[in-house]
C-alpha cells in the first residue's frame, strides 16, 4: 500500500517504482544500487533502469570512489524544474493543437470531401451513432472543460463499442481530475490546457462536436495522424 507522501509524489508525473526508488535513495544518500534496490524492494536490474531514467530527469546522479560507483538522489527541489519543463512542454503541444484547428477551420468549407459538417443537436446524434457502429481500436480525448452530461454522453457510446466489440481503449485528457468506474477508460489532467474545442480522436477520423454551431469529422488521415502522434506526445508528457 502506497504511503501519502508516495501518492503526493505520483502527482508529479513519477511512476510508483520511480517514486520509491528515489525516496530510497533521499533515505540512504550516496550509496550502491544494491542497496536501493533493497530498500525499495525492487529487482536490481530494474532499479538500475529506473535510476538511469530518474538520472535524465536531474532527480539522481552518479559519483565514483575509486573503483566503485554510488548513487545520490538530488534535492527534492528539483521536480519542481522538472515540472516547470514538463509545463513549457505541455503548453508548446496546446499551441500546437491550436494552431493546426485554426488552420482546419479556416479551410474546411473548401475541402468538404475529407471534412463534413453536420449541424447543430441531430448532427451530433448522427455522429454519435456513426462511432457507435465504427469499428474502432482506440478513441483519445481532449476536452477543453468538464461537462459532466457530455462525459456520460461519451460514456454510453464507449459502452456500446464495447459491448459490440469486446475489446477498446480510451484516454482522455481533461483540464483537471475526473474518475471513472469504467476499467477501460484512463484519464489524466492538465490544468493548462485552454483550448477552444474538444478533439475526439479515432483510428481514421477526428471528430470536433458543437451542438451549437457545427460539428466537424474530419477524415484526411494525414491530420489525423498528426493529431494523434501529438496527443499521445502530450500523454506521455503529463
Amino acid at each position: 500500500m502506497e504511503l501519502p507522501i508516495e501518492l503526493e509524489m505520483r502527482k508529479l508525473g513519477l511512476r510508483e517504482k520511480e517514486v520509491r526508488v528515489y525516496l530510497a535513495g533521499l533515505e540512504l544518500g550516496p550509496t550502491s544500487v544494491q542497496d536501493i534496490a533493497k530498500t525499495a524492494s525492487i529487482t536490481r536490474p530494474t532499479t538500475h533502469e529506473i535510476i538511469k531514467n530518474l538520472k535524465q530527469k536531474g532527480l539522481f546522479e552518479e559519483i565514483k570512489k575509486g573503483k566503485k560507483r554510488y548513487f545520490v538522489a538530488q534535492s527534492p527541489d528539483k521536480i519542481l524544474g522538472i515540472l516547470r519543463i514538463q509545463k513549457r512542454e505541455i503548453e508548446e503541444r496546446e499551441r500546437e493543437f491550436i494552431r493546426i484547428i485554426a488552420v482546419l477551420e479556416a479551410k474546411y468549407s473548401k475541402e468538404k470531401g475529407e471534412i463534413k459538417i453536420y449541424r447543430g443537436e441531430d448532427g451530433l446524434k448522427v455522429l454519435e451513432e456513426t462511432f457507435s457502429f465504427t469499428p474502432l481500436s482506440k478513441i483519445f480525448v481532449l476536452s477543453s472543460k468538464v461537462n459532466l452530461k457530455e462525459i456520460k454522453r461519451r460514456e454510453d457510446i464507449y459502452k456500446k463499442i464495447k459491448k459490440r466489440l469486446g475489446k477498446i481503449e480510451i484516454k482522455e485528457i481533461y483540464p483537471k481530475r475526473l474518475k471513472t468506474k469504467l476499467p477501460f477508460i484512463e484519464r489524466k489532467f492538465s490544468s493548462t490546457l485552454n483550448l477552444k474545442a474538444t478533439l475526439i480522436l479515432c483510428d481514421k477520423a477526428i471528430f470536433i462536436p458543437d451542438k451549437k454551431q457545427e460539428n466537424l469529422l474530419i477524415e484526411n488521415p494525414l491530420v489525423v495522424n498528426l493529431l494523434k502522434s501529438l496527443f499521445l506526445a502530450l500523454w506521455r508528457m503529463i
